[in-house]
């Protein structure tokens, strides 16, 4: 926002969707409000740009990120965003969210929209990772239960590390996340028993580990 009030941009939301629509042709955008007497009052926003859902669609493995961070300032709210993993292992934007709260009924209004967009069907063929946001593992049990779910392993390591913390953990733990073989990913797993029986216990006693690493993830032919 270069100039004006927060409440005059608000009130022109509507005049930035039409824009976003108008110069990326075939983009989803969608705002909810809700009446409070005679006012209409700002309460949720989608965005999906044409451009970000076919480069998608068309050159990224089905594979979706999911996470939610705060908004700051007079009007606080959650951001919930999907991304993708290019060719070139990097973060893909595939659409974003401004709502009120993160919890399963506003995760679920981002999720119909985004699976209307993408047009998944069972699910059968896409990965979603994430941490356990609020209401997120719901939200997903209810319109996807056939997906593959999967942990971060960022957020994984901020848990584990909670417990048992050491550089060497720390990069036997990565390893793991990144074998792309179960013999690989069992030898790392050894690795770590040899070097901290506890912190392997740890992880092989949570059923979220396995479903964190990439030799547990479908291969993929769209790139």
């Amino acid at each position: 926002m270069i100039e004006g009030s927060y409440k005059e941009q608000y009130a022109r939301l509507r005049d930035y969707a039409e824009e976003l629509k108008k110069a990326n042709k075939g983009s989803t955008v969608v705002i909810q409000t809700e009446q409070v007497g005679a006012q209409a009052i700002f309460l949720r926003m989608y965005v999906c740009l044409a451009g970000c859902r076919q480069g998608f669609l068309d050159g990224c493995i089905p594979v979706i990120g999911l996470d939610g961070c705060h908004v700051k300032g007079p009007y606080p709210g959650q951001i919930l965003t999907a991304v993708g993993v290019d060719g070139n292992n990097g973060s893909f934007p595939i659409a974003y969210a401004v709502v009120e709260i993160e919890s399963k009924q506003s995760w679920i209004w981002f999720l119909r929209l985004l699976i209307e967009d993408l047009k998944i069907t069972s699910g059968l063929s896409y990965v979603f990772i994430s941490d356990k946001q609020k209401g997120l593992i719901p939200a997903i049990e209810t319109l996807l239960p056939t997906v593959e779910h999967r942990m971060c392993v960022r957020h994984l390591h901020n848990n584990f590390r909670s417990a048992h913390s050491g550089v060497a953990l720390k990069h036997i733990l990565w390893a793991a996340a990144r074998a792309t073989t179960i013999p690989w990913w069992e030898a790392e797993m050894e690795n770590m028993k040899q070097e901290d029986k506890e912190a392997w216990e740890w992880l092989n006693g949570r059923a979220s580990t396995k479903k964190a690493f990439r030799n547990y993830l479908p291969i993929s032919t769209s790139i």
